[in-house]
């Protein structure tokens, strides 16, 4: 090396060891702009849903050249969804899978779906939601959510311990789990006359082992997932509720990312989401059969049995949709769909 290229070298050497030591920082740090979001839910680890949840992390990864990194948080170990929901405003979390009524507190309308016997049939309920799931979609963004479409958890059925339950008159004076938050469960059960109990998800087994709880009302799917169907005896077959369930996020979370990373979180978690919601009709199916092979007896009412039901819930919901903050207007647009597709007349 000659004099002249040892002087330039000599005069520059500090700016370009900065330099270098910057560039390997960044390097050694990850890609540029990298954002994880953690994801709280109730889903035990090793389940398929979980299985699917974790295969849709990693492809957002390697989308996004690892600069969206989503961390779930499985088996509840974030708490109950009031506890998710307030590490999500404080940013401790940034999204959850939860229940419907676990966002009514921010819009109410979410809870629509959830009028007990509101649904007759799988087909009827997917007629009124593809009509009404993106109105809802579209309250829960102006409420600070970010969402990705609506899981299926298929219909709740009626499941009990030592006492059968087939008529109405059957359920008084049993105590019947309502999830904590499920205030239209609640009004509801109280307005005909049953003894609902709140309890969180993640304290019904206990409470079904205790006698705290003696029914509770859930897809065959979920009785499974959570082995409530250890403590039970008898299935009540016919739908009652239709739940589901839903990946919220921070809108101002969601926002912080780059919009092709935006676009690619939103097409990866609706795929899951619709995913989940194609394939709830068959997980049931075979939940069903293994509740069966679990010794559960299946109890079929009658079809008056079942319209009395239908008559004692359906009765009060104008009570129960102004009570909960719910649109009249949508409740009355929700019903006049179901009375289209039944060929029925009126709107009440």
């Amino acid at each position: 090396m000659n004099t002249s290229e040892s002087g330039v070298l000599g005069r520059n050497s500090g700016p370009l060891r900065f330099a270098a030591l910057i560039v390997a920082a960044l390097l050694a740090a990850g890609p540029l702009s990298a954002q994880t979001l953690k994801i709280a839910t109730v889903t035990p680890e090793g389940s398929a849903w979980m299985r699917d949840m974790r295969a849709a992390a990693a492809e957002i990864r390697e989308r996004t050249g690892g600069q969206v990194q989503v961390k779930f948080y499985g088996g509840g170990t974030q708490g109950d969804d009031l506890r998710v929901l307030r590490k999500i405003r404080v940013g401790q979390l940034q999204g959850a899978v939860l229940t419907s009524s676990a966002l009514a507190g921010r819009y109410p309308d979410v809870l629509q779906y959830g009028l007990p016997l509101l649904f007759r049939s799988r087909d009827e309920m997917l007629f009124v939601r593809e009509r009404f799931d993106p109105v809802l979609a579209d309250g829960l963004l102006d409420s600070g959510y970010e969402t990705f479409g609506f899981g299926s958890l298929g219909f709740a059925r009626i499941m009990s311990g030592k006492n059968p339950v087939v008529r109405l008159e059957d359920a008084r004076g049993l105590k019947i789990w309502v999830p904590e938050g499920d205030d239209i469960g609640l009004r509801s059960m109280r307005s005909v006359g049953l003894a609902p109990v709140q309890l969180p998800i993640s304290d019904v087994l206990v409470g079904l082992q205790t006698g705290l709880v003696e029914v509770i009302v859930t897809p065959p799917s979920g009785a499974i997932l959570l082995q409530w169907h250890t403590r039970l005896r008898y299935v009540t077959d016919f739908p009652v509720v239709f739940a589901f369930g839903l990946l919220a996020m921070d809108k101002r979370a969601f926002g912080r990312m780059s919009e092709p990373n935006q676009a690619i979180v939103r097409e990866v978690f609706g795929a899951l989401a619709a995913q989940l919601d194609r394939r709830d009709a068959q997980d049931n199916l075979e939940a069903g059969q293994a509740l069966k092979n679990s010794g559960l007896e299946y109890l079929a009412p009658t079809s008056d049995e079942v319209l009395r039901w239908r008559q004692a819930f359906g009765q009060i919901y104008p009570e129960l949709v102004r009570e909960a903050g719910m649109s009249r207007d949508m409740h009355e647009e929700i019903m006049q769909t179901l009375h289209d597709f039944r060929g029925e007349s009126g709107s009440g």
